[in-house]
């Protein structure tokens, strides 16, 4: 097996496995699912499920809950990439560009900038599927454990 597929083979044991704890926590309640990935652009896309419980008083999806789908991704990236060692969060900041409005079929792409053995930077965009349009950005750093 060569570099990237060994890569892209980790991408999908790692998402599939953090995904699916089956410990009810956080992570699992976002019903997110893996999309695809690239080796080249070293990036890995999810599919998040909006729903009821992250409405805010307006009825579209809560910051905070965008949030969640921005740390839930960069997450499980980071542990991946951090090798036999998990990782957490250091800072995340996201720009919010559009609302994302309940029912929305919404995918955000980590992009791995760096991975250093102190550091893992990332970025990511969340997208409207059906339209391509951008709704929100974010970056952040993680460090392994």
């Amino acid at each position: 097996m060569d570099k990237r597929e060994a890569w892209i083979k980790l991408v999908e044991e790692k998402s599939a496995h953090y995904l699916n704890l089956g410990d009810g926590g956080f992570d699992e309640k976002m019903h997110v699912r893996l999309v695809r990935c690239s080796y080249e652009e070293q990036s890995v896309t999810y599919a998040f499920e909006t729903q009821k419980w992250q409405i805010n008083e307006k009825g579209g999806i809560h910051g905070g809950a965008i949030l969640g789908m921005f740390d839930s991704a960069f997450g499980v990236v980071a542990n991946f990439t951090a090798g036999p060692n998990e990782a957490t969060t250091t800072d995340m900041t996201v720009s919010f560009i559009r609302g994302v409005e309940y029912g929305m079929n919404v995918e955000l792409t980590v992009y791995i900038v760096k991975a250093g053995r102190s550091l893992i930077r990332q970025r990511g965009e969340l997208v409207d599927a059906d339209t391509g349009k951008l709704l929100a950005i974010a970056s952040g750093s993680w460090m392994p454990l």
